[in-house]
């Protein structure tokens, strides 16, 4: 699983941009979603790689 929360902002960013953010389950700076890695969610994170930070999470771990 991976970590994925908004570190920039929206404002003044393509509407694709917004979508996929929107796609991913993000709506405000600073929320952290949790997603399976899948070609999907990979190519999204990727088009969005400047405003988001992404963590490896260890299924494990949250018991």
């Amino acid at each position: 699983m991976i970590a994925v929360k908004q570190v920039r902002s929206l404002i003044g960013r393509k509407q694709d941009h917004k979508d996929t953010l929107r796609a991913l389950g993000i709506s405000r700076m600073g929320q952290t979603v949790y997603h399976e890695e899948s070609p999907a969610i990979k190519g999204m994170v990727k088009k969005l790689e400047y405003m988001l930070e992404v963590t490896e999470v260890d299924v494990k771990d949250e018991g």
